[in-house]
């Protein structure tokens, strides 16, 4: 079955490439600093993450590879691929129905393991008209898990503000506890809150300097929960 819909997936995708087209993208790439990381609590971790968003004429894109650091025991390396195929579009408050994937993958080294896992998640989710928003959309998502060995379901809402040189984005997943309840039920909520000094330094590419929270229970479904925050300095490209 997973073989099945990771092939519809991707010949979806595919049949569409040929008439693509790109209306906008960004990229930029961004520095994290902070401590009280769950699985790295005897040092500061830094993180380097680049990111890249887009949209054409079949959906959207959105990608990032985050690369963490914290001393001689954590070393990471993360990375999502999310495209979105967008099935209908409307006016009101739901604008659009999409189907959606995401591949992550995950290189772990710390104290608590050692290893390499990919998870795919696909499902289907609607864009949202919020008033005063961005963006703001809500995914729903059936979670083929490596690491685990068993699958769960999985929630995503994505959103996005801005008033000004000020803007708050974010995410926040909640994945649901496995069919054998091996794992708990576990919420990543992740915001960042960064201000464009830009124009200070007198260049037209956003320089956006701020900080990120993150809350995470039951981190990896286990007991372990994440509360910190980090010094945040993001450059779009």
């Amino acid at each position: 079955m997973k073989k099945t819909l990771l092939a519809l997936a991707g010949a979806s995708l595919l049949s569409v490439s040929a008439q693509a087209e790109q209306f906008w993208a960004d990229n930029s790439i961004s520095v994290l600093y902070g401590s009280d990381y769950e699985f790295n609590k005897d040092e500061d971790t830094t993180t380097m993450t680049l990111e890249h968003v887009s949209g054409h004429s079949w959906g959207s894109v959105f990608a990032f590879v985050d690369r963490h650091n914290g001393g001689a025991n954590y070393k990471e390396t993360y990375a999502e691929f999310s495209p979105s195929y967008t099935l209908t579009k409307m006016d009101g408050m739901v604008s659009a129905v999409n189907l959606v994937y995401t591949y992550e993958y995950d290189s772990v080294q710390n104290d608590f393991f050692n290893g390499a896992f990919d998870n795919h998640l696909i499902g289907a989710g609607v864009d949202l008209k919020a008033p005063g928003m961005d963006f703001l959309s809500v995914n729903y998502y059936r979670a083929f898990n490596d690491a685990s060995g068993t699958d769960d379901n999985q929630i995503t809402v994505a959103y996005g503000y801005s008033n000004g040189h000020l803007t708050v984005d974010g995410f926040m997943d909640y994945s649901f506890a496995n069919e054998d309840d091996s794992v708990e039920d576990s919420m990543n909520l992740t915001p960042q809150i960064t201000y464009n000094v830009g124009p200070m330094l007198g260049t037209k590419n956003k320089v956006k300097v701020g900080v990120e929270y993150s809350y995470w229970t039951n981190q990896f479904g286990g007991d372990n929960d994440q509360n910190a925050i980090s010094l945040l300095l993001k450059a779009h490209l």
